[in-house]
């Protein structure tokens, strides 16, 4: 038995669902002969990509095409769907991704289709080639022969250099709604002669994160393993965080933990957890903003108790538990104990100060009003702990751009600087003051040390050390140095 995915590949463009104008482009470009030689397929996993690439493959070469669309019953396209068609190749990159293996491919790629009008070369995960496979394949592109077809897929196209994404034409492919996967997986049970409710197929789809495979690979479990949706996907409805969101809105960090660690020991993924508590808070503040009544989906009684818990929440508040648990989520896989990022979240959120907003007449605000007042401290040649004068800009505006510097570099490390008092520069080095150890250990890693040079370099205008300082109250404890 074939998995389901697989069972119900889309096999024409009229198949895809929620990609019209991918769809509505390349059944374009087939129709009127005006195909491009590289095509860059980006988006999430699981939304298309290479299905849409087989099919393009198979409309290129289709001896019975009409209008753009493969007709499905020649020899070329029950070739393709049998994966036994020739002229097309399909690379993964993540196995390949030397330049001896794109060398290989450059040399092949001059030979003649065997059987169709074109060669079709579908490089998939095409972020993972080295730099030196990248630029040779760069050069098949710049000079493609005219029966070779390359289509490039990937989940993280920023990775693959400017000068190959300038060389394609790119498509992106967007997230399923829910609704959408709903209906998708409504057709596969009908066809599999199975009943699901369509609460089950909802949590299924939500559960997907937008990806079609995914949400085929978890109904199939349900199928076949007779297993509960629950089971599979951890918690059953958003209101069962209601009492958890409670707990937080008041303060309760004790009962929120307690509360945190009972679901782990139900087996509940400390990921999918993070994920449906991220999934409330959006919730929360698209009520707070007004649009909830038309954009959150969740029964009457439940949006009854989160519009009352988004009453509840200042903005502030609302904002910073989105970034605490934002942080945590990034830092989920790299923990080895499973609940502490998310424990560290729960405690940053409920602890007293974070219960109002930041006060106007903070020694931290006054500091950065003199800075921006323009007051200037005395340069001290090498002297390692002296002041040093800051750019014209400001220490809070500095403390901006290098947050904006890091950002691209490493998501998780921005994520931390935006938990820290801005830093300072005093003498040669960057200090940094964090309010938690949790924090402070993670600056102090060797490729975080790493980023934080080069981004203060860009905005500092010079090489600087960094040091990690744990803040206590108005007292700051020196950390490690580099």
């Amino acid at each position: 038995m074939r998995m389901l995915y697989r069972k119900y590949r889309p096999q024409k463009f009229s198949e895809l669902i929620g990609l019209d104008p991918v769809k509505k482009t390349l059944l374009s470009q087939v129709k009127e002969g005006k195909i491009g030689h590289a095509y860059l397929f980006s988006g999430p996993r699981g939304t298309g990509k290479t299905s849409t690439a087989r099919i393009l493959a198979k409309a290129m070469n289709c001896l019975g095409s009409e209008g753009g669309e493969p007709c499905g019953e020649c020899i070329v396209c029950e070739q393709i769907e049998g994966g036994r068609f020739l002229d097309l190749i399909e690379i993964d990159a993540a196995s390949n991704r030397g330049i001896d293996d794109i060398r290989s491919l450059r040399e092949r790629v001059r030979l003649a289709p065997s059987s169709g009008n074109y060669k079709v070369y579908i490089v998939d995960e095409a972020h993972m080639l080295t730099a030196e496979a990248a630029n040779a394949l760069l050069k098949t592109l710049e000079e493609p022969p005219a029966h070779a077809i390359f289509v490039l897929c990937t989940t993280e196209p920023y990775k693959l250099p400017a000068t190959i994404r300038s060389r394609c034409q790119q498509f992106n492919f967007e997230r399923a709604s829910t609704p959408l996967i709903v209906e998708c997986l409504g057709g596969i049970c009908r066809r599999e002669g199975v009943t699901l409710g369509d609460e089950e197929l909802e949590e299924i789809a939500k559960a997907a994160g937008g990806g079609f495979r995914d949400a085929e690979t978890l109904l199939e479990q349900v199928i076949t393993g007779s297993q509960k949706v629950s089971d599979l996907v951890g918690l059953t409805d958003l209101d069962d965080l209601g009492d958890f969101f409670d707990h937080l809105i008041a303060g309760n960090s004790s009962g929120a933990l307690v509360y945190l660690n009972a679901l782990y020991d139900k087996g509940i993924g400390m990921e999918n957890l993070c994920r449906k508590i991220l999934e409330y808070l959006r919730d929360l503040l698209l009520i707070k903003a007004g649009v909830g009544e038309s954009l959150v989906e969740v029964g009457k009684d439940q949006f009854a108790k989160m519009r009352a818990q988004a009453a509840s929440l200042e903005p502030f508040r609302l904002v910073n538990m989105i970034n605490k648990f934002t942080q945590s989520y990034e830092n989920l896989a790299q923990s080895s104990v499973p609940t502490l990022p998310l424990e560290v979240a729960v405690v940053e959120v409920s602890a007293p100060g974070q219960m109002s907003p930041p006060s106007t007449d903070s020694p931290l605000s006054e500091k950065i009003k003199d800075q921006k007042e323009g007051s200037r401290m005395r340069t001290v040649g090498d002297v390692p702990d002296q002041p040093v004068s800051q750019p014209t800009t400001g220490l809070a505006d500095c403390w901006s751009e290098l947050m904006r510097q890091v950002e691209p570099l490493n998501h998780s490390v921005a994520a931390l600087l935006r938990s820290c008092e801005p830093g300072k520069v005093m003498g040669r080095k960057l200090i940094i003051c964090a309010f938690y150890p949790f924090h402070k250990e993670r600056l102090e890693e060797p490729k975080c040390r790493t980023i934080l040079k080069q981004a203060a370099k860009e905005v500092y205008g010079k090489n600087l050390g960094v040091e990690v300082r744990l803040a206590r109250g108005k007292q700051l404890v020196s950390g490690s140095k580099s």
